[in-house]
C-alpha cells in the first residue's frame, strides 16, 4: 500500500472540501494536501507493490504499483507542478461560487495521474486512464454556462473514448494471450501481438491527441487557464505518451513503431502550421503541446527514449509557465487574442518569467528547450530526419516569438497597466518557482541517462546517455535566431499570417469537416442497425404474440373436462382418416 499513499492526502482534502461550507478554505486545504503528496515522496523506494482485489479462475486480480526510475520521474513532475498550479488558482479562481467544485475535480485530476504514474498492470493503469478522462471532460467544461465549453468538453471525451475502448479490448486480448495483467507481459502469438499493439497504439493517440484525434486538444482551452496548465504538462495528455514509453518493448516486439514515427511526424506539422496561423493566445500554446507530443513520441519511435524523457521533463516546466504568462495576459486584457492583446512589459516580473519560457520553447541556448531539441537531434542518425527536425526547430522559434511580440505590444490603456500592476502575488510566485525548474531542468541534461539506468525494470537496455555535438549546439542555436529574426521581419507591425498554405492545412477547416463526415458516416450505420434492429424485435414480437394467442385459444379446451377430450380425440381421428381416404391411402 506504500505507493499509493500519495493519493492519501489528496483524498482527504476531497472529502474534507466536500463537507466544509466555507469558500476560503477549499483553496488552502488543495494546496496543503499537493504539498503533503510531495513531501511523502521521500519515503517511496523502487520495487513492485500488490494489493489483491478479487480472484478469476486461480488468478489473484488487483492493483499493482511499480516504482522504476520512469514512473519517478513521472511522480516528481506531477507532484512539482500541482503546488504551483493551485498556487496560482488562489488569484485566478475568484468566484466563491466555483472553488468548492474546482478544487475537488483538480484534487481528483491530479491523485489520478499519480495512480497512473504508477501503474504496475493494466487494471490499475485502466482505472486511473478512466478518471483522467472523465475529470478532463469535467474540468475543460467546467464554465458549463459556455455553450463553447460543453462543446469543447464533449468533444474531448468522445475523441477519447475511441481510446478508451481499445484499451479494453487490448486488455481483453492481453489477458487471453497471455493469461496476465502485468505491464510487462508480451503476448508470444503473433496475432494477438499485433492487435494488443494496434488496439493500444489507438489509445495512445487519442490521449496525446496526435493525428487523426489532435483537434480536441486546442479545443480544450475552454477550461480554465489552470487546468490548461495542468492539462498540457504534466496529466492526462502526458498519460498518452508514458504509456507509449512504458509498453515501448511490446510496441517494438509488434513492429510498429514506424507507424508511431509516421502518425508523430504529420502531427508535428499540422500543429506548427496551426500555431503559426492561430491568433487565440492558449490555442497558440495549445498546438505547440500537440507538436510537442508528436516529438516526445518521435523520438521514442526510433529508439531515442532518454531524449523523449528528458524533453517530457523539461517541457512540463516552460509549457505550463506559458499557459500561466497566457493566463495574466487575458486577466490583465481582458482579451484573448493576440491582435488585442497588449501591455505584458507592464509588469517585469510577468514579462522576465515569460522570456524564460518563450526562449525555452524556443531553443535557445542556455535553456531547457534547447538541450530537449538537442537531446532529439544528437540521437538521429538520418540526414533527412535531422532536416526535418531542423525546420520543425525554426518553425517553433518562429511562432512563439510571434506570440510573446503580439502579446507584449506598448498599451496606452491606463486600465490595463494598472491590471498588470496590481496582477495576485500568488500567481506571480508561481510563475517566478515555475521558471526556476525551467532553468534549473537544463542541468537534468547531463544526469538523465544515469538515473534511469539506475534501476532493473523492463526499459534497462533502451536507456543510454545523452550526447551533445558541437555542431549540434551552432545548428540549434542558429534556427533558433533565424526564427527570431524571421518573427521579427513579418510581425513587428502586428501583422498576421495570410499564406494559403497555412490556410488549407489548417486544423480547425480540415479535420472539423473530417470528423464531422465520420460522425455522419457512423450515424447512417446505426440508423441501419436500428432498421435491422427494429425488424427483428418486431418480427419477434409478431411470432410471440401470435404463440400467445395460439395459447389462449387453446386454453379454451384444456379444461379438464373428458367428455370435451373425447369428442377432439374422435373428431381428429375422422380428419384423419377422411384425409387418408383423400389421397387414397385408404379405400
Amino acid at each position: 500500500m506504500l505507493p499509493f499513499l500519495l493519493v492519501f492526502p489528496l483524498l482527504l482534502a476531497v472529502a474534507l472540501i466536500a463537507l466544509l461550507r466555507s469558500s476560503s478554505l477549499p483553496r488552502y486545504l488543495a494546496l496543503a494536501a499537493t504539498i503533503a503528496s510531495l513531501l511523502m515522496l521521500f519515503f517511496i523506494h523502487y520495487g513492485v507493490y500488490n494489493v489483491g482485489w478479487f480472484s478469476i479462475g486461480g488468478a489473484v486480480v488487483g492493483f499493482t504499483a511499480s516504482i522504476t526510475p520512469v514512473s519517478l520521474l513521472l511522480l516528481v513532475i506531477v507532484l512539482l507542478i500541482a503546488p504551483s498550479i493551485f498556487l496560482y488558482s488562489f488569484g485566478y479562481m475568484k468566484k466563491p461560487s466555483e472553488q468548492r467544485r474546482y478544487y475537488i475535480e483538480m484534487l481528483i485530476f491530479e491523485a489520478a495521474m499519480l495512480v497512473f504514474a504508477m501503474s504496475g498492470n493494466y487494471i490499475t493503469l485502466f482505472l486511473a486512464w478512466e478518471f483522467l478522462s472523465f475529470m478532463s471532460y469535467m474540468l475543460i467544461g467546467f464554465y458549463k454556462e459556455k455553450a463553447s465549453a460543453a462543446r469543447s468538453a464533449r468533444k474531448a471525451i468522445s475523441t477519447v473514448l475511441i481510446g478508451d475502448i481499445a484499451i479494453i479490448a487490448a486488455i481483453a486480448v492481453i489477458w487471453t494471450a497471455t493469461g496476465s495483467f502485468s505491464i510487462g507481459s508480451i503476448p508470444s502469438n503473433p496475432a494477438y501481438l499485433l492487435a494488443s499493439a494496434l488496439l493500444l497504439c489507438v489509445a495512445i493517440l487519442t490521449k496525446s491527441a496526435q493525428f487523426p484525434f489532435q483537434e480536441w486538444l486546442p479545443d480544450a482551452m475552454e477550461g480554465p487557464t489552470p487546468v490548461s496548465a495542468f492539462l498540457h504538462s504534466s496529466t492526462m495528455v502526458k498519460a498518452g505518451v508514458f504509456a507509449f514509453i512504458i509498453l515501448y518493448p511490446l510496441f517494438s516486439a509488434a513492429h510498429i513503431l514506424y507507424l508511431f514515427m509516421i502518425i508523430s511526424a504529420i502531427t508535428i506539422v499540422i500543429s506548427t502550421l496551426g500555431a503559426a496561423k492561430e491568433m487565440q493566445i492558449k490555442r497558440v500554446i495549445a498546438y505547440s503541446t500537440t507538436q510537442e507530443l508528436g516529438l516526445m513520441i518521435f523520438a521514442a519511435s526510433i529508439g531515442s527514449i532518454t531524449a523523449a524523457l528528458y524533453f517530457f521533463l523539461v517541457q512540463s516546466f516552460y509549457k505550463s509557465l506559458l499557459f500561466f504568462s497566457s493566463g495574466s495576459v487575458m486577466e490583465a486584457t481582458g482579451e484573448d487574442s493576440l491582435d488585442r492583446t497588449t501591455g505584458l512589459k507592464e509588469n517585469r516580473i510577468i514579462y522576465i518569467t515569460t522570456i524564460i519560457g518563450v526562449l525555452s520553447l524556443a531553443g535557445f541556448l542556455p535553456f531547457s528547450g534547447f538541450f530537449g531539441n538537442v537531446g532529439i537531434g544528437s540521437s538521429v542518425s538520418s540526414f533527412w530526419v535531422y532536416l526535418f527536425l531542423s525546420v520543425i526547430g525554426f518553425s517553433t522559434s518562429f511562432f512563439i516569438i510571434r506570440w510573446i511580440m503580439l502579446a507584449s505590444k506598448k498599451t496606452e490603456n491606463q486600465k490595463t497597466k494598472l491590471a498588470y500592476r496590481k496582477m495576485p502575488k500568488s500567481m506571480i510566485v508561481s510563475m517566478v518557482f515555475l521558471s526556476a525548474l525551467a532553468l534549473l531542468s537544463s542541468a537534468a541534461f547531463f544526469y538523465i541517462g544515469s538515473f534511469l539506468s539506475g534501476s532493473a525494470y523492463p526499459l534497462q537496455g533502451y536507456i543510454s546517455a545523452l550526447g551533445i555535438r558541437s555542431y549540434d549546439i551552432v545548428i540549434e542555436t542558429a534556427l533558433a535566431l533565424l526564427g527570431l529574426f524571421a518573427s521579427y521581419y513579418a510581425f513587428s507591425h502586428n501583422k498576421k499570417i495570410s499564406g494559403r498554405l497555412v490556410h488549407m492545412i489548417h486544423n480547425s477547416d480540415i479535420f472539423n469537416a473530417l470528423y464531422t463526415y465520420f460522425a455522419d458516416v457512423l450515424l447512417a450505420i446505426a440508423s441501419g442497425v436500428a432498421i435491422f434492429d427494429r425488424f427483428l424485435s418486431n418480427g419477434f414480437e409478431d411470432i410471440g404474440r401470435g404463440i400467445s394467442l395460439s395459447g389462449r385459444g387453446l386454453r379454451r379446451f384444456a379444461v379438464g373436462d373428458i367428455n370435451t377430450y373425447v369428442f377432439v380425440l374422435i373428431a381428429a381421428i375422422a380428419a384423419a382418416l377422411w384425409y387418408a381416404y383423400a389421397l387414397g391411402v385408404i379405400k
